[in-house]
């Protein structure tokens, strides 16, 4: 299972999404972004790859 926190973004948020590859965790947390912090991360590569680099294992999460 993977993980993305906002907050380990530097984002005062305290959301949590989690999925079973990267790509999934990307895709939630680019909806999230969207949805709750009104930034399109689509339309940065730059941003999208941060949040990437910020995805990590969360043996954890279920």
């Amino acid at each position: 299972m993977k993980s993305f926190e906002c907050q380990h973004a530097g984002v005062v948020c305290s959301a949590k999404v989690s999925g079973e590859t990267e790509e999934e965790v990307l895709a939630k947390a680019v909806e999230h972004a969207r949805a709750v912090h009104g930034v399109d991360l689509s339309r940065s590569t730059t941003l999208a790859n941060y949040a990437r680099s910020r995805i990590y294992d969360d043996p954890g999460a279920s």
